[in-house]
């Protein structure tokens, strides 16, 4: 998992770094909301640990950027405040669960993987409802304003990858492990030419486009 550390105390951001890179996590740390945005880390990552109390803008500013923008990543807030009208403020905000500080190591990740777990289980959905579109992944053909659009399996692996990931910009390197199963190395080609076979079937004939090119790095899918 790419997990996001927003922290400016630098000793508990290296600890929480520690700790997660223990479990196989990627780790970035970030010390502000600015850098956050500046470098988009918010489009790149599975998970994101948020300090309330920043220096700068404080950490309720990102969750609410976050649900203003429609990006759909979860979100532990650890802090010093526990007034139930901080947490009522943080939940209202978008946050998906809150620890106080200090806190211990082993509930910390237990709270990490109920979250993840949670956002992941549109994975186990036989049907999935996106815009005006309803994909149906066991059967590998989605509907979109009563057009069915029948597709290949890896048209339907890919179209499932960017779904669970809606409003991410997904790197090409992790959709070729996530689809075929392979690194890098393997040829690139096979991810356009897949990504035009699914546009042309569930975006050419419509006027609100899904699928995105982001440049340079990879694919995304959002809609209105």
């Amino acid at each position: 998992m790419k997990i996001l550390i927003i922290e400016d105390e630098e000793k508990i951001a290296h600890y929480l770094k520690q700790i997660l890179e223990m479990e196989k996590n990627q780790v970035t740390l970030s010390s502000s909301i600015e850098e956050v945005f500046k470098k988009q880390y918010e489009q790149s990552h599975d998970l994101i640990i948020l300090d309330l109390m920043l220096t700068g803008k404080p950490g309720i500013e990102l969750l609410k950027q976050l649900k203003k923008q429609k990006v759909e990543i979860p979100v532990l807030v650890l802090t010093a405040l526990n007034q139930i009208s901080t947490k009522v403020e943080i939940f209202n905000a978008g946050a998906d669960d809150y620890m106080t500080k200090p806190f211990a190591a082993a509930e910390l990740m237990v709270r990490i993987k109920n979250i993840y777990r949670r956002h992941l289980n549109i994975e186990k959905k036989d049907q999935i409802i996106f815009g005006d579109m309803v994909f149906y992944r066991k059967e590998n053909k989605a509907i979109r304003r009563e057009q069915v659009i029948n597709l290949t399996a890896k048209e339907s692996e890919l179209l499932l990858f960017l779904l669970i990931n809606k409003g991410k910009t997904i790197r090409n390197d992790d959709i070729i492990k996530r689809v075929w199963n392979t690194n890098a190395s393997f040829h690139s080609n096979i991810i356009q030419a897949t990504v035009r076979r699914l546009r042309k079937k569930i975006d050419s004939n419509f006027e609100e486009k899904y699928i995105k090119n982001v440049h340079g790095l990879g694919y995304s899918i959002s809609c209105e």
